[in-house]
């Protein structure tokens, strides 16, 4: 009995042969965290990367590209409003042969609008499906009808004469008078190139201050712009609720 008393107390101090040491639980650590990042980075676990950040009826964008192969904008838009999603902007463009399209969708469920994009555009090249950042739910935003930016907020139509260059030089023009443009498309029609899309011009509460429009406009047309369309938009109604929201 004491010496198998004896035994016990000597065997207390040192861990069982089966146990790993503190540098064998080190290595194994690093190995395991490793192996995990490895498996996160690569494309194929992407997909399910976006799925657990956009959860079931939230709000999400769809960017989608590839080989231009037909009519691809209204089977996507088709294929997603039949999840259960709303589509409630959305951008497409064909250019060189190629398109990309943006779909921003509310009561989304992402996991079957990925599978079900993959599945009616089988030529896709490029899908993801990714958490919206707030923009047709924000209460706040540049044109909700209460909100202090709409009055800086002006629709754009704009025909320049083509020559090299003239593109950069009429929205530098608009960046140094502190007009930002946003949206913008920019196409040819015959000798000239239209720019269309908004000008968020100057609040005057930041480094550059208000402008006369009147004096903008003027200077564009002696640059040589036909300004078709330069018009105060016009401030969705918030949603439903909004100002109890707000309060809260």
């Amino acid at each position: 009995r004491l010496s198998w008393t004896r035994d016990l107390s000597q065997s207390a101090g040192r861990a069982p042969a089966s146990t790993p040491g503190p540098k064998m639980l080190r290595h194994l650590v690093r190995k395991t965290a490793g192996a995990l990042t490895s498996a996160a980075s690569t494309p194929g676990f992407a997909p399910y990367r976006q799925m657990s950040a956009a959860a079931a009826g939230g709000q999400v964008l769809v960017h989608m590209g590839g080989v231009d192969s037909g009519e691809i904008f209204s089977v996507a838009h088709k294929a997603i409003c039949k999840t259960g999603g709303e589509v409630k902007e959305s951008r497409s463009v064909r250019l060189g042969g190629r398109y990309s399209q943006m779909f921003l969708v509310s009561n989304a469920d992402a996991q079957k609008i990925n599978d079900v994009i993959k599945k009616v555009c089988p030529l896709i090249e490029h899908l993801s499906v990714v958490p919206a950042r707030q923009t047709t739910k924000d209460l706040k935003g540049p044109y909700c009808a209460t909100s202090p930016l709409v009055p800086f907020v002006r629709a754009v139509h704009m025909e320049l004469p083509w020559k090299s260059g003239i593109v950069d030089e009429i929205t530098e023009f608009l960046n140094v008078n502190g007009v930002t443009m946003t949206d913008i498309n920019e196409y040819r029609a015959g000798k000239d190139v239209v720019l269309e899309g908004f000008a968020h011009l100057p609040t005057g509460l930041a480094e550059f201050p208000q402008v006369n429009e009147s004096d903008l406009l003027l200077k564009l047309e002696k640059l040589g712009v036909k300004v078709v369309q330069f018009t105060k938009v016009k401030g969705q109604d918030p949603p439903p609720g909004a100002t109890a929201q707000m309060a809260a």
